[in-house]
């Protein structure tokens, strides 16, 4: 209980919606967080950016965000930013308007104001979008960091200073505005089509017993499980 309410919650689904739920595993712990985040950039207008960065656009909650943007913010363009090898799976994804491997993020036009949303936690990319953008970058947000072993040498950057989201505090406002069952009707809306889109670039990997589970484990870690790849692990 002492726990924030966005992690001390149960959900019902209902009998109608049993549907691809291996998808809705994978994806719901960290769907809302995706959800939160567009809600708070429309809700300031997008600091008057024109564009939506990400860094990390493979990752679960870049794809979640990427899509509801596309949903409730289609004038916003969607940069996603990766990997050389995960770039054919986020253009695969549908899910941006424009997919930049890292190498190349100078290529890409400054004269249009962004926000950028991090999930990289890398500093030195970091650095480089303020850099690149300098004061058209409009609102610079820090969401994870799936680059744990880079995230130091942001310091001294251009542009606003980097501001950390943490998605309880913003579900626990918007509960507070809204409602909590209005809160869960609307985040449930576009969870639902995500899971459908999602089932169309993901596939789906059944791993069974404690030797495979470990294996599954050690090779995330590793980086070695693609982004396409969805592993459901069973005990029995």
């Amino acid at each position: 209980q002492g726990l924030a309410i966005i992690y001390n919650q149960y959900h019902r689904l209902g009998s109608n919606q049993g549907t691809h739920e291996a998808e809705r595993a994978l994806f719901q712990p960290l769907f809302t967080t995706s959800f939160l985040i567009e809600h708070f950039m429309r809700s300031n207008d997008w600091f008057g950016a024109e564009a939506l960065l990400t860094t990390s656009a493979s990752s679960k909650t870049a794809l979640g965000l990427a899509m509801v943007a596309k949903n409730l913010s289609p004038a916003i363009k969607r940069i996603g930013l990766t990997s050389e090898g995960n770039k054919a799976f986020v253009e695969t994804s549908g899910l941006y308007d424009e997919v930049i491997v890292y190498d190349d993020l100078k290529q890409v036009d400054a004269g249009q104001p962004i926000v950028s949303v991090d999930f990289a936690g890398n500093g030195r990319l970091l650095s480089d979008i303020h850099a690149h953008w300098g004061d058209g970058l409009k609102h610079s947000a820090l969401v994870g960091a799936t680059h744990v072993e880079e995230r130091g040498g942001a310091d001294d950057m251009q542009g606003p200073k980097p501001e950390l989201f943490f998605a309880p505090t913003a579900a626990e406002t918007l509960m507070k505005d809204i409602g909590p069952a209005a809160f869960r009707a609307q985040v449930d809306e576009q969870f639902a089509a995500f899971v459908k889109g999602a089932s169309a670039y993901l596939t789906i990997e059944d791993v069974t017993g404690a030797d495979a589970l470990q294996t599954a484990y050690i090779s995330m870690l590793s980086n070695a499980v693609a982004p396409s790849r969805g592993l459901m692990c069973h005990m029995d």
